[in-house]
């Protein structure tokens, strides 16, 4: 329908629906990273690659510093959390340039580009094993090649739909992932070793938790158990629930909790949400 709409204004709410289902890839792609989802390794690995350049995180690098953001989650003093936000927060980049993720795709393509020409980054350096960097560098040629390939082939067909297909829907589409994915640890408490006070559960409805989000929204028993699927989160909140802080219990209560404490932590880097944890 976004296809065919090309040219007209109901493009505009039509490749805004189109993005915001591709950008929910992301939620696919962290499962597929975990290798959770399917009992097969070389399924993961496939549907992983897939998702990594559908939602445009290089998946050779990500995946190692992945682990770094489950063992040291927001660590931002030695133990680096590449995933972790910056204290004190830039609420600009927050609420403006990454609700479309313009500076994450930036940084991407900067890094893809080093790395396709064997540069290597910081977080290749700190993360990536030497033995995987060899397919890391192979994989970021095959990107700039795809990528390079739809700018010539919208070039040479005079349109620049091909481009709204490849790449951009991980932009235009990503203010409700931005904003959903934020809950995870915004506000939170850094540099702890107990997940239950960097980490936080929201419950969401059944089409933005569960067919969009891949569960996700149980991020603190994530945390607490990277390995169990994504389907039995919520049976596995049911077990331990009375082991963690409450959970927020919608979007927007998540959203009202973790807004202010954002912005408090724009200009006080200490602040954090007190998590109320069982005795």
């Amino acid at each position: 329908m976004a296809y065919l709409s090309w040219g007209t204004w109901w493009a505009i709410p039509l490749f805004f629906i189109f993005g915001t289902v591709y950008s929910f890839a992301a939620a696919r792609w962290h499962e597929y990273g975990h290798r959770s989802v399917f009992k097969t390794r070389w399924l993961n690995d496939f549907f992983y690659d897939i998702t990594s350049f559908l939602t445009y995180f290089e998946p050779v690098s990500w995946r190692w510093s992945h682990t770094h953001h489950h063992s040291r989650t927001i660590h931002i003093k030695d133990t680096l959390d590449f995933e972790a936000l910056p204290r004190p927060v830039d609420a600009t980049a927050l609420f403006v340039t990454e609700v479309f993720s313009i500076k994450r795709i930036y940084y991407e393509s900067k890094k893809i580009i080093l790395h396709s020409l064997g540069i290597m980054t910081q977080v290749a350096i700190d993360c990536v094993p030497e033995s995987e960097r060899p397919r890391m560098i192979l994989t970021s040629r095959i990107w700039v090649a795809i990528i390079l390939g739809t700018i010539l082939f919208a070039f040479l067909i005079g349109s620049f739909l091909p481009i709204m297909y490849v790449v951009f829907p991980a932009m235009y589409g990503w203010p409700l992932v931005h904003f959903t994915a934020m809950l995870q640890h915004g506000g939170l408490k850094a540099n702890s070793w107990d997940h239950r006070e960097s980490t936080r559960t929201v419950i969401l409805n059944p089409m933005h938790g569960w067919l969009l989000y891949f569960n996700m929204q149980y991020h603190l028993e994530h945390h607490l158990f990277p390995q169990v699927p994504f389907y039995n989160l919520p049976k596995l909140n049911k077990i331990i629930k009375d082991q963690l802080p409450p959970a927020n219990p919608n979007f927007y209560h998540g959203l009202k909790e973790m807004i202010p404490a954002l912005f408090k932590q724009s200009k006080d880097p200490e602040y954090y949400v007190i998590r109320d944890l069982p005795k």
